[in-house]
C-alpha cells in the first residue's frame, strides 16, 4: 500500500473551518471535541485497515478512546468497522433524530474530506445524495440495548481507510477517480447533500422536510464559502435534483453525471456512449475528462 497521505484532510484553515462547520450546524457545539479527534483518527490511519483485513504485515486502524465502533449492550454480533464510530447528537436542529420512536437507529452522517495538493490547485466538490447506513447493525429489529441514537459517523464512500479504498463497494471506484484528479492537479473536496441518512431511504425522505433542506442549503453553502470549488460534481439523479434545489443556478454546478457505482453500469455506458464493458480504470479517466472539460468552460 503507498505511504502516501495525498494530503488527506490536510490545511489547518480548511480544517478549522469544516470542523466547527460540523460542529455548529450538525452535531453541536458539545461535540467539537470528538469532532477533532474523529478527523485525526481518520487522518492518522489513513494507510491502516480495519481489524478484519488486518494481519502482521498490514497495520489494524488504531480507534481513539470513546470513539470505537458502535457496540450493543451485551451483543457479541456487532458491526466493527472503521465506518461505525458513533458521535451524539446534541445540535437543536437535528436532536430529534435521536429522540425517535419508531424506525430507530441507522443514521448516517458522513464528515466532509478534502484531498490538498496545493494552495495553487483548484477545488473539485463532489456531491453525492447522503451517508447510507444500515439498520441491520444500529435499528431497531432486535431490541432496544441494539439500537445506536448516535449519529454514526464515516467519510464519503470510505475513502479514509486503506480497505474501502482498494476493494470497498464503491470506495474503490471513487479513489480511482479521485486520485485521477489530483494527477491531473485538482484538489478534491466530497461531501453529501442530504447530510443525515435515517434508517431507510423512504425515512430518510420523510425526515427531509422543506425545513431540513433548508438546513442542507445552509451548510452546503457554507461550505462552497471555504472550499471556494472550480466546479460542484453531482453525482446521481438524486444528488443532481438535491443540489439545483438547494443550489439554484449556482454556474459551477456540473449537471448530472451517473453516480460512479457498479449497479449504475447501464447509466454509465448510456452515457459515456460506451458501447462494450469498459474496466473501472478507463472508466475514471473518463469521468476525470469530463470533469475536466466543464472546468475549462
Amino acid at each position: 500500500m503507498n505511504k502516501e497521505k495525498f494530503g488527506f484532510c490536510e490545511n489547518d484553515a480548511i480544517s478549522h473551518k469544516i470542523y466547527n462547520l460540523v460542529a455548529n450546524r450538525l452535531l453541536g457545539v458539545e461535540q467539537l471535541s470528538k469532532i477533532n479527534r474523529r478527523y485525526d483518527d481518520m487522518r492518522a490511519n489513513f494507510n491502516r485497515y480495519p481489524k478484519d483485513y488486518s494481519n502482521n504485515t498490514i497495520e489494524e486502524w488504531v480507534f481513539s478512546a470513546g470513539l470505537e465502533p458502535f457496540t450493543p449492550k451485551g451483543w457479541v454480533r456487532c458491526y466493527s468497522d472503521t465506518t461505525a464510530v458513533p458521535i451524539p447528537i446534541t445540535h437543536p436542529d437535528f436532536i430529534d433524530l435521536s429522540r425517535r420512536t419508531d424506525k430507530k437507529g441507522a443514521i448516517g452522517l458522513d464528515f466532509p474530506t478534502w484531498f490538498f495538493k496545493s494552495p495553487d490547485a483548484p477545488f473539485i466538490l463532489i456531491v453525492s445524495q447522503d451517508p447510507l447506513r444500515s439498520a441491520k447493525w444500529y435499528g431497531d429489529k432486535e431490541d432496544e440495548n441494539f439500537i445506536c441514537r448516535d449519529s454514526v459517523v464515516s467519510s464519503p464512500f470510505g475513502l479514509h481507510d486503506a480497505h474501502h479504498r482498494e476493494k470497498g463497494n464503491g470506495g474503490k471506484r471513487m479513489w480511482l477517480l479521485v486520485r485521477e484528479l489530483l494527477d491531473r492537479g485538482y484538489n478534491v473536496y466530497l461531501t453529501d447533500c442530504r447530510k443525515f441518512f435515517v434508517y431507510s431511504h423512504s425515512e430518510s425522505d420523510a425526515y427531509t422536510t422543506p425545513a431540513k433542506m433548508n438546513l442542507y442549503r445552509t451548510i452546503l453553502k457554507e461550505e462552497i464559502v471555504v472550499i471556494d470549488p472550480k466546479l460542484i460534481v453531482t453525482l446521481g439523479h438524486s444528488a443532481d435534483k438535491s443540489c439545483r434545489t438547494l443550489l439554484g443556478d449556482d454556474s459551477r454546478l456540473s449537471g448530472y453525471i451517473p453516480h460512479f457505482c457498479g449497479t449504475a453500469g447501464h447509466k454509465i455506458k448510456e452515457f459515456f456512449g460506451l458501447e462494450s464493458k469498459t474496466d473501472i480504470d478507463e472508466l475514471a479517466k473518463l469521468y476525470a475528462d469530463h470533469i475536466e472539460t466543464l472546468v475549462k468552460k
